[in-house]
């Protein structure tokens, strides 16, 4: 039997960043993984223009992080959709780092900031999370989900690095190659999964951001 699933993506908008910027939007760029920051009121309007004209859902999945999540129940009580919180789409945790603000780090740990970017596999912030091993949560959860949602449309609400990871996957890339791919805030990514008997064959079939960030 030949099904298709709609798989969609869609990054958090933009974030609260008390602790720099007393509650509100912060321009600059942070190590934001596991730190639960709740969006601005442009992040909540970034991501309602993103699903203005998406098509109908059958069953929403969310980071349980606060950027999403709060959305994401929203916005499932709205549509009377299903919604199930994950915690494997956590982003990945940065240890020491999260919450820190890049340009601070590159000021303290210039030479290990430039291995994580260059080489992630061979470099880890202290107390953060492997790369192989976000990639490994992320990844699970994916196949789990296209072998349980065949057939179905489905909103997966989560972070740069989530997204990041899962187009990695789609496209074949390394993971040394993430960083070229562009996530901005409320971006949405189309899947496309066809299945033919018990496997299946994943395509990108749109990659955009509304929000002109």
């Amino acid at each position: 039997m030949h099904d298709t699933s709609t798989i969609i993506l869609l990054r958090h908008g933009e974030p609260c960043r008390s602790s720099v910027s007393g509650g509100q939007a912060s321009t600059e760029k942070i190590f934001r993984g596991v730190t639960d920051d709740s969006l601005t009121s442009k992040g909540w309007q970034q991501m309602s223009k993103a699903l203005s004209n998406l098509l109908p859902i059958d069953q929403v999945f969310t980071s349980p992080l606060k950027r999403c999540s709060e959305f994401s129940h929203q916005y499932c009580s709205e549509h009377t959709l299903p919604i199930q919180v994950c915690d494997e789409l956590k982003e990945i945790n940065f240890g020491q780092w999260d919450g820190q603000l890049v340009e601070k780090v590159a000021e303290k740990y210039p030479k290990e900031l430039k291995q994580f970017w260059e080489t992630p596999l061979e470099f880890t912030p202290p107390d953060g999370e492997p790369v192989l091993e976000f990639k490994s949560r992320i990844i699970s959860i994916w196949n789990e989900l296209l072998s349980t949602h065949r057939g179905k449309t489905c909103l997966i609400v989560a972070h740069g690095g989530v997204q990041k990871m899962i187009l990695a996957e789609v496209l074949k890339m390394p993971i040394e190659a993430i960083h070229s791919i562009e996530v901005p805030y409320a971006c949405c990514s189309t899947i496309k999964a066809y299945y033919h008997d018990d496997e299946y064959l994943c395509t990108l079939k749109s990659h955009i951001c509304l929000t002109g960030e």
